[in-house]
């Protein structure tokens, strides 16, 4: 948090979205470029529809290479509303495979792997909310060592809440991303 931009303009921009509904959670979208987080949006109590038009909000001013967004429950509403308005979009699903199943049991546990490797020399905004969410969540390794994250059920549980912006940093790792080198 106390890190300075690296402010690489070559570095292609990814969004990452965490989408919520009523209640507690927030929709978190979160636009990375590089080693730096632009900017953590915020926005709570819009259904669907409004969470779309945020999106779309945010792929119009910073013409990202990707945008991911997690699809669990009511995020596929929010990717098919997009692909349907022709925005490239990819629905991420927390609980899918991960790229080496003996490393992380899921496919959130893996995209936290890779933004904790990234967090090492990125930059991030001093934001309490973000704070609290990167270290809420537990690491639960299994008997043979792979390694889960715990479950938001589990989380609210413990009377933590459920890390929307983490979150929606974590599904920027979601895909690979060739970078963009100026020659």
């Amino acid at each position: 948090m106390k890190r300075t931009p690296a402010k690489d303009d070559s570095a292609p921009i990814v969004i990452g979205v965490d989408p919520a509904r009523f209640g507690a959670d927030a929709t978190v979208i979160a636009i990375r470029q590089g080693r730096d987080i632009l900017e953590l949006r915020r926005h709570r109590g819009a259904d669907t529809m409004e969470v779309a038009g945020h999106v779309i909000d945010a792929i119009e001013e910073f013409k990202p290479a990707l945008v991911c967004i997690d699809e669990g429950g009511l995020g596929a509403g929010v990717v098919d509303r997009l692909k349907e308005q022709r925005y490239k979009v990819r629905g991420v699903n927390f609980g899918n495979k991960s790229k080496n199943p003996m490393m992380w049991g899921n496919k959130r546990a893996e995209m936290w792997g890779e933004m904790r490797e990234w967090l090492k020399t990125a930059s991030i905004p001093n934001d309490r909310y973000l704070k609290t969410d990167l270290i809420s969540p537990m690491m639960k390794p299994d008997s043979k060592g792979t390694i889960y994250l715990e479950s938001k059920k589990d989380m609210k549980s413990r009377g933590l809440a459920s890390p929307d912006s983490a979150d929606a940093i974590a599904v920027t790792f979601a895909f690979p991303l060739a970078s963009r080198e100026a020659r």
